[in-house]
């Protein structure tokens, strides 16, 4: 039990005690009021006050518990955003010419890493119709992640004289059609990852 459990318990019990001692011999004019109290009323008041602190605490800490457990999911949904961010940071500065293709790679892997594992601990610890809402932006992102794979890293044919990406000492340039598609993707992924995280504050 913690301090301020003890110490809202003992506040209401020199409530009542002091409640009891005025009542119990208080006289107006000549009139005398004498207050009786039933001794197994008086623990059964104490004991419903006392109960009723402690389970103010427990629904206390269950929402501050909550609210842990949400701010948690909501950290791995920002670092997330942060990769996304990185990624179209390099597109829209570089205008898809001369970006670092090993470092494009990496980050698509770990962006797509971590909605992996998020996604996994959000349905494993979600039920009924967030599960179920959880589930839709699940099936959508993979598919957008997937879409943003393919147009960081997969090219047309060799024999097409222009190339959607061309790579010379890991040195990546996109075209500009190339560049447009990467640049909408991460922008429906953005707006995905902000519905998941209202949904999550619904949890």
């Amino acid at each position: 039990m913690s301090k301020r459990t003890i110490i809202d318990i003992i506040i209401g019990i020199a409530v009542l005690l002091l409640g009891w001692s005025i009542g119990n011999k208080w006289q107006i004019c000549q009139f005398e009021l004498e207050l009786k109290v039933n001794i197994v009323d008086a623990i059964s008041l104490i004991a419903t006050i006392i109960i009723g602190i402690y389970i103010a605490r427990i629904l206390q800490k269950e929402v501050q518990d909550k609210r842990i457990e949400k701010d948690m999911y909501l950290a791995k949904i920002s670092a997330i955003e942060e990769l996304r961010e990185e990624i179209e940071n390099i597109f829209q500065c570089n205008n898809g010419i001369d970006v670092d293709y090993k470092h494009i790679v990496s980050l698509e892997h770990r962006i797509r890493t971590k909605r992996n594992v998020i996604f996994k601990h959000l349905l494993g610890n979600s039920h009924g119709k967030i599960k179920q809402q959880l589930e839709e932006y699940d099936n959508q992102l993979k598919e957008y992640f997937k879409d943003l794979r393919n147009y960081l890293t997969q090219t047309n044919a060799s024999n097409v004289v222009k190339k959607d990406i061309e790579i010379q000492k890991d040195i990546a340039k996109y075209s500009k059609e190339r560049t447009t598609l990467i640049l909408s993707n991460l922008n429906t992924i953005d707006d995905e990852l902000f519905e998941v995280k209202v949904l999550i504050n619904k949890i």
